[in-house]
């Protein structure tokens, strides 16, 4: 039931040529309409202020398993309609789009339900919990949007760090170095189910992934990964990774839900050092910086700074993504891209597991 609460590689690019959100004329924009299956936080925290805040969305219900969580979050958001169930909210002729923070193991069963009623598609990462899963992704509907939300990849920065290694300056790229780290000590927490798709890797190593890739603008040929377990669920709480993108190119990472909050990207060129310290959660207190040092002498290093604009990476990601929607802009990380990206994941599970080398 439903209760009223009253009133794949490359850049998104729009007609002119743009990336980001543009300034429009709001008068002329038609909305996207969109719904919220799921009360996560990353939804109350990220994603619901950015629909509203995005000229080209509107929040038009939200649903849960938990009526009373769904009205709650819908008063709280003054969205007009809260549902008491994730599939009710599918039949809603009225939205166009949904959004999917649910537990990582629920995302492929409402991916394909929701883009078989029609809607696009935005879900949080991992889009599915193996390439298999994702691969059934292929079979929504022609014209129906469904893409992994890495909003990431809508922040000016990541667009500035590729311009730096287009721009042939700096010479070939030899090396990237990725850490991001949290510590969290909620037993409760899906992150500690290994059955809902908990762990790091799954939680943040598919940003580290998402960036060696994006950095490389190619798929490693192999990868070895090594994990720390926590005791009772086991969970990977730790990994330690090597990407392989042959010729002697390779990105490590280091991903940690039991360590202190870190997170920083350097890309080490033939010519230049590039380094981002805030590359996955750039915020007031850490905001998005690129510096760059050209030096092959340690003792003459000088970082100088590399202007990037202040942004709202999660409205970037939802003003594109109803763009594509509309036609403004075409949805370049769709469903194939999300497949490629969960082989690399698939390879690293089965390195930890068997503590070699896997080919992706």
């Amino acid at each position: 039931m439903s209760i009223s609460t009253g009133p794949d590689q490359g850049l998104l690019i729009d007609q002119q040529g743009v990336g980001m959100n543009q300034p429009s004329n709001d008068s002329n924009i038609k909305k996207v309409k969109w719904g919220i299956i799921g009360t996560a936080n990353i939804a109350r925290n990220a994603i619901v202020p950015a629909l509203q805040a995005s000229p080209w969305c509107e929040i038009q219900a939200v649903a849960s398993r938990n009526i009373d969580k769904s009205k709650d979050f819908a008063a709280e958001f003054s969205i007009p309609v809260a549902y008491d169930s994730y599939d009710e909210i599918l039949d809603d002729p009225d939205i166009e789009a949904v959004y999917i923070p649910l537990p990582n193991h629920l995302h492929l069963e409402y991916a394909l339900k929701a883009a078989q009623k029609g809607k696009h598609v935005l879900c949080e990462k991992p889009i599915t919990m193996n390439a298999k899963e994702a691969e059934q992704l292929r079979e929504t509907p022609d014209g129906i949007i469904v893409a992994e939300a890495f909003m990431v990849r809508h922040h000016p920065q990541w667009h500035k760090l590729r311009q730096l290694i287009h721009s042939g300056q700096y010479g070939q790229v030899r090396n990237m170095q990725a850490m991001f780290s949290i510590s969290l000590d909620k037993p409760d927490d899906f992150r500690f189910k290994p059955e809902f798709g908990g762990g790091a890797i799954y939680d943040l190593g598919c940003y580290t992934t998402v960036s060696a890739r994006y950095v490389f603008e190619q798929e490693p040929e192999r990868v070895f990964c090594s994990v720390i377990r926590d005791p009772a669920s086991q969970v990977d709480m730790t990994a330690n990774a090597i990407l392989d993108f042959g010729n002697g190119r390779r990105a490590t990472f280091t991903v940690s839900m039991e360590m202190a909050a870190s997170q920083r990207l350097q890309v080490i060129c033939e010519k230049a050092l590039i380094d981002l310290p805030a590359p996955y959660v750039p915020g007031e207190q850490h905001p998005a910086e690129i510096w760059v040092s050209e030096t092959g002498d340690l003792t003459e290093m000088l970082m100088r700074p590399v202007e990037v604009d202040q942004v709202a990476q999660y409205e970037n990601e939802v003003t594109n993504f109803s763009k594509a929607v509309r036609g403004e802009i075409t949805q370049e990380y769709a469903v194939e891209d999300a497949i490629r990206q969960m082989k690399v994941i698939d390879a690293l599970f089965a390195s930890a597991a068997t503590e070699t080398w896997q080919s992706v």
